[in-house]
């Protein structure tokens, strides 16, 4: 008996559910009647970004763009004033993979107003620029790890840093200039008074060839400001450094020095190219001192224009309180040719820092710079340059 009751129960049970589906089945959805979503405003840029991920990734991913602001007055002995007013920009763009930057690309450029000139050491090219100029400064781009495709898997790691490649305009490859920026700076090092420029068009190779030492080797059109050519052979510049550790441990940096070739001068209407050679040496010392950093700098080069023995020599101490705040710096710079004479100056200088950061991305500054010409090539009188400069830079 109990057995046939549970069996009845189970087939209740059964027809139940069997039933319930039915009707679930026949029901209607009850959200078939809602209308479909509206579309977000974004949906459509999302779907064009997918289209163009490059363009995104171009200003969005390591790329940074900097402002910046010169205003700068000069006067001489005979009280003859100029000016140069300039605004300019500066753009720094970084190729990367997830695990390794393999390309960046940096362009420097103002557009300038200049009215009268005094030669004052960051505007020697200003003496044949007069009004409205737009002017580049920094274009190349650099190529990191190029050897790497070429190498096994096994020696990638340990090339890694080695074999970097550039091309375009940037420090003539030869002293200091390559590991300092002086751009918004007065005071300069040797290569402007030494070969006519301080930046020059060039391509070739830089990197590490262990922890101690560094390399660059290069060849430039000799050209200068401009990218021409008009018989030169161009300048083939080679230089040996410290290695980065050297700097961060000791506070030293320097190295050697030689370039050779045909470079264009800088006088207008002086077509004949020069054969020039130098060799030097440099070296820039960093200590702290009692409140603030001492900075001791040297470039020395000998070598010869057109068989006309020539030699370069740059000294600078420099002081930056430990606010940051404020600066002091001297300099005495003197280059001579054996049939001109000496060509040379000492200068002071003091800044106020309303910003300035230990990385240079971030500067804004107040210059007083007074140089006198204690020597001189040309016969003109000897003349004291009085400088007052606003700069501002992020």
């Amino acid at each position: 008996m109990k057995r046939l009751c549970l069996a009845r129960v189970t087939r209740v049970r059964a027809a139940l559910f069997l039933a319930a589906s039915m009707c679930a089945a026949q029901q209607e959805d009850p959200f078939s009647n809602l209308p479909a979503p509206p579309a977000r405003a974004d949906d459509a840029s999302s779907a064009e970004s997918r289209r163009r991920p490059w363009l995104r990734g171009l200003f969005r991913n390591n790329f940074g763009f900097r402002k910046e602001v010169m205003s700068q007055f000069t006067s001489d002995g005979d009280r003859h004033g100029a000016s140069r007013q300039s605004v300019g920009f500066e753009i720094l763009k970084k190729f990367s993979t997830e695990t390794a930057t393999v390309a960046s690309f940096n362009v420097q450029a103002r557009l300038v107003r200049r009215d009268g000139f005094n030669p004052v050491q960051n505007d020697m090219e200003g003496e044949n620029r007069g009004g409205w100029a737009l002017e580049y400064h920094n274009f190349y781009l650099d190529l990191y790890n190029v050897l790497n495709p070429l190498l096994p898997g096994s020696k990638k790691g340990r090339a890694a840093g080695r074999f970097n490649f550039r091309a375009g305009r940037f420090y003539v490859p030869f002293g200091l200039n390559l590991q300092t920026d002086t751009h918004g700076s007065i005071l300069q090092l040797s290569n402007d008074r030494n070969f006519g420029f301080e930046r020059d068009w060039y391509s070739g190779f830089w990197g590490s060839i262990n922890s101690h030492l560094n390399y660059d080797a290069y060849y430039a059109a000799g050209s200068g400001y401009p990218l021409s050519f008009r018989g030169q052979k161009g300048l083939g510049a080679f230089r040996l450094s410290l290695g980065n550790r050297y700097s961060s441990r000791f506070g030293v940096e320097g190295g050697v020095s030689v370039i050779s070739g045909e470079r264009l001068p800088r006088m207008e209407g002086h077509m004949e190219p020069i054969p020039t050679r130098r060799a030097g040496g440099d070296v820039r010392y960093r200590r702290a001192v009692p409140a603030g950093l001492l900075t001791l700098t040297t470039e020395m080069s000998r070598g010869g224009d057109s068989r006309i023995p020539v030699t370069m020599r740059v000294h600078q101490g420099e002081y930056t309180h430990s606010s940051r705040r404020w600066g002091a710096a001297t300099q005495y710079r003197r280059f001579h040719d054996a049939i001109l004479g000496p060509d040379a100056s000492i200068i002071g200088e003091f800044t106020w820092y309303f910003r300035n950061d230990v990385g240079n991305s971030s500067l804004h500054w107040i210059k007083f710079n007074v140089e006198r010409r204690i020597g001189i090539s040309r016969p003109e009188p000897l003349r004291t340059v009085f400088a007052l400069q606003y700069y501002f830079y992020r």
